[in-house]
């Protein structure tokens, strides 16, 4: 399972006042972006570059890893990480 797909920011539109989410796999992918040299830096050349502040890069990239980790572990003992609803 990817943890960044299933983890996500609820933030406000400045515009309408909705909220909507936004997963750790799209900022992370922004993040990405940026690392690889995309050269536009303002939202309104590239919304998806305006993501990769939301989070931390260093923390979203351990939060996959741990995760990773963790259900290693569990299949070790034939087991299988769960996420539990709110």
């Amino acid at each position: 399972m990817d943890i960044l797909e299933m983890v996500g920011i609820e933030i406000p539109c400045r515009n309408c006042g909705g909220r909507y989410e936004v997963s750790l796999k799209k900022i992370a992918l922004s993040q990405q972006m940026l690392h690889d040299g995309c050269p536009v830096r303002a939202e309104t050349e590239c919304p998806p570059l305006f993501l990769s502040g939301f989070v931390d890069r260093e923390l979203a990239r351990d939060l996959q890893q741990i995760w990773s980790r963790l259900e290693k572990e569990a299949r070790a003992v034939n087991g299988e990480v769960k996420l539990h609803s709110v």
